[in-house]
């Protein structure tokens, strides 16, 4: 993961490109996308994933990033965490992505599609809609007893990160609990997607740009804690 990177702008900026112009993978282009993922940080370095591209993609895009992964909750974690970081750094490049759950490579839970972003047109609002894709929950709905009111703004600023984590139908399937100054839980359902892990990403390279250091630890199945 780049360190010098943003975060924060690419977390607030970015979002789910549906179209694409025609564009073919240059052999350059492919080194530079692995080598962009293979600077994630891994949550566990015991789950191995062996990223891949595909040229194949839907809506016009240049190519499917995918892994294979099993189906138990420590390895959708693992991820959604690493690819939620190479889907940030993919943007800071500029290339458009997508979290696409409805393509399947062999073993992989759902793929990452990307390419040169196009022009936005109907196809693209259609799928924006059914996604719910602007109409996120806000942090009173998910932070657990509401953010203490002498929190300092980096705890607000980490919060945020995560409540903007990309998610299946923009379903936000998690909640968040301001421990201290220093420390979130995050509590996320863990079956069939990656989208804690996703979420997990985003707060944790938000504590790492403002605190400069993050841990993330597993606490139970669904439950993590970000300390900086």
């Amino acid at each position: 993961m780049q360190k010098d990177l943003n975060f924060i702008n690419l977390i607030r900026d970015r979002h789910s490109i549906r179209n694409y112009t025609q564009y073919t993978l240059t052999d350059s282009d492919r080194a530079q996308i692995l080598e962009t993922v293979s600077g994630a940080v891994p949550l566990d370095d015991g789950i191995h994933l062996d990223w891949k591209i595909a040229d194949a993609a839907p809506m016009g895009g240049s190519g499917l990033l995918y892994a294979e992964c099993g189906t138990s909750d420590e390895e959708l974690v693992e991820y959604g965490y690493r690819g939620e970081q190479s889907v940030l750094g993919l943007t800071a490049e500029g290339w458009g992505t997508c979290w696409y759950g409805m393509a399947h490579m062999p073993g992989s839970p759902c793929s990452i599609v990307f390419g040169k972003p196009g022009t936005p047109g109907v196809r693209s609002a259609v799928l924006g809609a059914l996604s719910r894709g602007h109409t996120r929950k806000s942090l009173e709905q998910l932070v657990t007893g509401g953010i203490p009111a002498d929190s300092s703004p980096l705890v607000r600023t980490i919060v945020e990160s995560a409540r903007l984590a990309p998610s299946a139908i923009n379903r936000q399937s998690w909640s968040f609990e301001v421990v201290s100054d220093a420390q979130i839980v995050i509590k996320g359902d863990t079956a069939r997607f990656p989208d804690l892990g996703i979420c997990l990403a985003n707060a944790m390279v938000t504590a790492r740009q403002l605190a400069g250091k993050a841990t993330v630890s597993r606490l139970s199945e669904g439950t993590y804690s970000i300390a900086w």
